[in-house]
């Protein structure tokens, strides 16, 4: 019977330094982390859900919002100025609060990624609102009331993980794993 002994420092320090990684997980985590909150707020300069489908355009309702009657011309039509506006407001973007109210959370072996803002879920999921206590929604858009049985917020999913991101997550584990 043959018997050989090997033993190098190498492998002996990589496999200490997987169980040291795998054991208490946190500084992966928070990579992991960072890169995911940075990838999903790109999916909302991109208004594109992780697997790249675009999302749904806003609702004439949401451009109305927008515009006031210093964006119309005399005869009611867009002015240049309404033209702009519209064209520039991309989905979910606004004044950039659900954007930038996405963080990460690491409980030991577990890594969260999200928002609690009370929206977020409305927007990631959709959502149908419907009047509790009354028989239509109303609001006012440029001073004008505007009634309606149900809204429905279309799901414009954010959170999630893309092929691109599956790739630089294994690289950041490998990354923590391999010294």
């Amino acid at each position: 019977m043959l018997k050989i002994n090997f033993q190098s420092d190498v492998v002996i320090n990589v496999l200490n330094q997987t169980e040291a990684t795998l054991t208490h997980p946190e500084a992966m985590f928070a990579d992991m982390g960072e890169y995911q909150v940075q990838s999903t707020q790109q999916n909302f300069r991109d208004s594109t859900a992780p697997d790249g489908a675009k999302w749904q355009a806003n609702s004439q309702g949401t451009y109305l919002g927008i515009l006031g009657k210093q964006h119309e011309n005399k005869d009611g039509t867009l002015n240049k100025k309404g033209i702009n506006r519209i064209t520039s407001k991309r989905p979910l973007v606004g004044d950039g609060t659900l954007m930038n109210q996405i963080h990460y959370q690491v409980s030991g072996d577990l890594l969260l990624v999200g928002s609690n803002l009370e929206y977020a879920a409305a927007h990631q999921f959709g959502a149908t609102i419907k009047p509790k206590n009354k028989k239509m929604l109303s609001w006012k858009i440029g001073g004008v009331s505007v009634f309606a049985k149900k809204v429905v917020i279309p799901a414009r999913p954010f959170l999630g993980i893309s092929i691109a991101d599956e790739a630089e997550l294994q690289n950041i584990t490998a990354d923590h794993l391999l010294p």
